[in-house]
């Protein structure tokens, strides 16, 4: 399967799928690289696409999805990106919008869920804690990795 079918097989997010990092919003787009662009398989704008959508005005929503083809990995997988304040009350924020990001893959992103997933959360500002924290313990154990101000989306994955 590959992340644009997956998309568009998404009712959800259909029309959103976009070329390379297209999908990041201009501010955004700061944060997120890629070490070769032509392993990117698209992107899609989470959060704006489903702010409108019944169900999900209040929602804690997860910003972005990339699709990538890492060249270790038979397939291709989603980077799920979430850029967002470095805090301790950030924290939770992001825990809370990963429970709804899961529940709503479940509930309404079969093909997106069955693609192997990165949670990678990129600090927007300064990081108020450290990698050894309580925090980054509990974001670990939540599978989500906090990478700083600047995401590189690397050519091989991590397993």
């Amino acid at each position: 399967m590959t992340f644009k079918k997956a998309v568009d097989g998404t009712q959800d997010l259909s029309g959103a799928w976009r070329a390379g990092l297209q999908a990041l919003s201009t501010k955004d787009k700061a944060h997120v690289s890629v070490e070769d662009p032509q392993r990117l398989c698209g992107s899609v704008n989470v959060e704006e696409s489903l702010r409108s959508k019944q169900g999900h005005q209040n929602a804690p929503l997860w910003d972005y999805a990339v699709g990538h083809q890492p060249e270790n990995v038979k397939g291709e997988m989603v980077y799920w990106i979430e850029i967002h304040p470095a805090n301790q009350h950030g924290v939770s924020e992001v825990l809370n919008k990963l429970e709804w990001l899961l529940q709503w893959l479940k509930d309404s992103a079969p093909l997106l869920r069955k693609m192997p997933p990165a949670f990678i959360w990129v600090s927007s500002g300064k990081t108020s804690f450290t990698a050894s924290s309580p925090q980054a313990r509990k974001l670990a154990r939540a599978k989500v990795r906090i990478v700083g101000r600047l995401f590189t989306i690397p050519n091989k994955a991590a397993h």
